[in-house]
């Protein structure tokens, strides 16, 4: 496929169609987008940059560019496709932004802390010409407006997946108390729990990409959502979800199953939540019994929720897989299913990053939890390879360690590609003959320009040749950011400069993300990926002061970002 765009100016910045305020440190010369046969592609860099040979990276749209009256928001996500009209695609691209302040700092907010964003979540609908990538068309598919925040990954369940219409899941990855649309005033401090007509966030969000109505399914659990994912081959439809949980220690993190008769079942949340435990589960029972290098695989099963649980508030759902003695993870992200063996599920897990050792659980003969010192530190993460019974999803056939990245030092620096540890591994797709995996550093990962990785894309071999090896398709393209250290973090001088102390400058700061395989449309080999540039902002602002004496008390910010078409060949 042949790809039309020029090429593309260096300097920080973005400008769009209708003239967006360009961003940075002095002077920028405008880079404008431009039209491709009719449709927009950006002007700007690639933020990723190929490593694996032969591959290649296109840029469609940069955060802050505008077509028509819509404007690409910040943190691109979770992605989803469908077949469009005549020769276009469909994407669902989702922003996993909040007006409530994260964190929020009342004793003393600074322009570096009590940051926010200029709008909730939103659900992006782009249509993209299948010849070049170009979009045609884009619109909001959920608004700021309906208060839903914080959308990480999203999943597109269809007749594959046993559905008789397709629903998009998307996924609230916050603990915030909330005011939902018509139920109290728009806010951007969190407020207390308790207050009247507010809600705990952390629910997943069905939409209907048909009708366009979207409601929220109470009974998928609520908890940090990073993805929902639909397993196919089974006569009940199961969707599995994790949680991308802020406690970490000890571990917290849950796999579920939703169980459900039918689409229109989990549309109108008829279904039930079932929690993944050991069979052994008071021996095995978090993330710390597996030793890295031991080769343990254990056997499992899904047990049941109590409704009132898992439509509760997170604490709720949190005390009843406790009692329940379901394995506890430290942070799952993404999940994702084998392509030629659905059964297969690959599971990401960022782990702590944290050199400290961790806290595992034990339990008495009675049952009873009791917390216990781990051996070893979680230290970049794994990732878990979870086997379901092809005649009884509820039964888990074996829960094993695919990739470890526990075995390596915590920062490691090592340049080779096939040497270095995963760092947080983040979002997952699956091939017929690969796994694609993308990174997320902490700070624990994170390294002075120059010298240390930045985020990275991972092809992990499931057959052929190199079965069982990985190497790195891509890394992120920080430059774009590299020289803004030069501000006064009191004043916001000059303006749109990232404080100090926000990791400015710090390869793996930024994080490519939201993976999906499009060769069914664009050929062998492409995917639509998104890049989350954290500390290049397109656009900022201070917020009111709500806290005597003096303001302000949050930071309103667009974070810069990107949507990608990028190939790797044979994967």
């Amino acid at each position: 496929m042949r790809m039309t765009t020029p090429r593309r100016s260096r300097r920080p910045g973005i400008v769009g169609l209708a003239g967006a305020l360009i961003i940075g440190i002095g002077a920028v010369t405008p880079v404008a987008a431009h039209r491709s046969g009719g449709g927009y592609l950006t002007g700007q860099d690639e933020m990723l940059t190929p490593v694996a040979a032969n591959a290649r990276a296109h840029a469609l749209i940069t955060v802050g560019e505008v077509v028509g009256d819509y404007r690409f928001e910040a943190i691109p996500d979770g992605i989803a496709v469908r077949r469009g009209a005549g020769s276009t695609v469909e994407v669902f691209v989702n922003h996993e932004t909040s007006r409530v302040a994260f964190p929020y700092v009342a004793a003393g907010p600074t322009p570096s802390n009590s940051l926010n964003d200029f709008d909730n979540s939103q659900l992006s609908r782009l249509v993209l010409s299948r010849h070049d990538g170009a979009v045609l068309d884009a619109e909001l598919a959920i608004t700021s407006d309906d208060r839903f925040h914080r959308f990480c990954s999203n999943f597109l369940a269809t007749r594959e997946h046993g559905f008789s219409r397709d629903i998009l899941f998307t996924n609230e990855e916050a603990t915030d108390f909330v005011y939902r649309a018509g139920q109290g005033p728009e806010w951007t401090q969190p407020i207390a729990a308790g207050t009247p007509n507010a809600e705990q966030a952390g629910v997943v969000v069905a939409f209907d990409p048909a009708t366009g109505d979207h409601r929220p399914i109470y009974g998928m659990g609520r908890l940090n959502h990073e993805n929902s994912v639909a397993i196919p081959g089974f006569d009940e439809i199961l969707v599995l979800t994790g949680d991308d949980t802020f406690t970490t220690n000890p571990a917290q993190s849950q796999v579920y199953g939703y169980f459900a008769e039918s689409a229109d079942a989990v549309w109108n949340d008829q279904g039930a939540l079932w929690g993944f435990r050991a069979k052994d589960w008071r021996t095995y029972n978090d993330y710390y019994d597996f030793t890295p290098g031991a080769g343990t695989s254990i056997e499992g099963e899904f047990v049941r929720i109590p409704a009132d649980a898992a439509k509760g508030d997170q604490t709720a759902l949190e005390r009843a897989s406790d009692a329940a003695g379901v394995f506890e993870f430290v942070r799952v992200e993404d999940m994702a299913y084998d392509r030629r063996d659905p059964n297969i599920v690959y599971i990401a897990d960022s782990g702590r990053a944290n050199v400290a050792n961790g806290t595992g659980v034990t339990y008495d003969a009675s049952g009873q939890r009791i917390e216990a010192v781990a051996t070893f530190a979680s230290r970049n993460g794994r990732i878990w390879k979870m086997v379901l019974d092809p005649k009884d999803p509820h039964h888990v056939k074996s829960l094993s360690i695919l990739i470890e990245g526990d075995d390596i030092a915590l920062a490691t620096q090592d340049p080779s590609a096939s040497l270095a540890a995963i760092h947080q591994p983040d979002n997952l797709e699956t091939t017929r003959n690969s796994l694609l995996i993308t990174e997320d550093p902490s700070s624990a990962n994170q390294y002075p320009v120059a010298t240390g990785n930045t985020a990275r894309v991972w092809w992990y071999h499931l057959s052929g040749p190199k079965k069982g090896t990985r190497e790195v398709a891509f890394k992120v393209d920080q430059s774009a950011d590299q020289g803004l250290t030069d501000r006064d973090p009191t004043t916001q001088t000059p303006p749109g400069a990232v404080p100090s102390g926000f990791g400015l400058g710090n390869a793996g700061s930024w994080e490519a993300s939201g993976i999906i395989d499009v060769s069914r449309w664009f050929g062998s080999g492409w995917f639509l990926i998104d890049v989350q540039a954290h500390t290049l902002w397109v656009d900022v602002a201070p917020g009111p002061d709500v806290v005597a004496p003096a303001g302000p008390d949050w930071t309103y910010k667009r974070e810069g970002g990107q949507l990608l078409l990028v190939r790797i060949p044979g994967a």
